[in-house]
């Protein structure tokens, strides 16, 4: 019964490496993106903390999943809580960065569909988060992950232990 959570910088391959596996176990994919985001209405909005933690909670409850997203709130506690492995997509600096100006623009071209609204303060605010994201954001959530669990680290088509 696998519960694998999948974490990494904005534009480090989270949703990409997140459906591969997905498909390839045969497990229900949950992007957290679309637990942060409310788009059900005619207006997006953000989720307040108590109802992002229902949903996450919901789905952590289930037997097995995939799921991926960047997050680091508490509200995320119960998927890191019930994970039984959690992989981190870690690509360098300047692909994760590349990435992100390479969905913005599919986004804004609507290529790419997104659950929120783009915007360049929002690329900004990612640029740099993802900029300091490994010493910044990474340890975080770490600290969260219980003792027990598996942690990979993903670099490219390689998967090793994360020590």
């Amino acid at each position: 019964m696998p519960r694998i959570h999948i974490i990494g910088a904005p534009g480090s391959g989270k949703t990409t490496y997140a459906r591969k596996l997905a498909i390839s176990k045969k497990l229900p994919l949950h992007h957290l993106d679309e637990i942060y985001h409310d788009n059900s209405g005619s207006i997006s909005r953000k989720r307040s903390e108590s109802e992002r933690t229902r949903m996450a909670q919901e789905f952590a409850n289930t037997q097995n999943w995939v799921s991926e997203g960047a997050s680091f709130s508490d509200w995320i506690n119960p998927v890191l809580k019930r994970a039984t492995e959690i992989h981190i997509v870690s690509p360098s600096r300047i692909t994760r960065v590349y990435r992100q100006i390479k969905i913005y623009i599919k986004r804004k071209l609507g290529i790419e569909r997104s659950t929120y609204k783009e915007t360049f303060n929002g690329l900004w605010n990612g640029i740099k988060w993802t900029w300091n994201y490994d010493q910044d954001t990474l340890p975080i959530i770490l600290k969260k992950i219980p003792k027990h669990t598996k942690i990979y680290k993903v670099c490219g088509n390689k998967i090793k232990k994360y020590v």
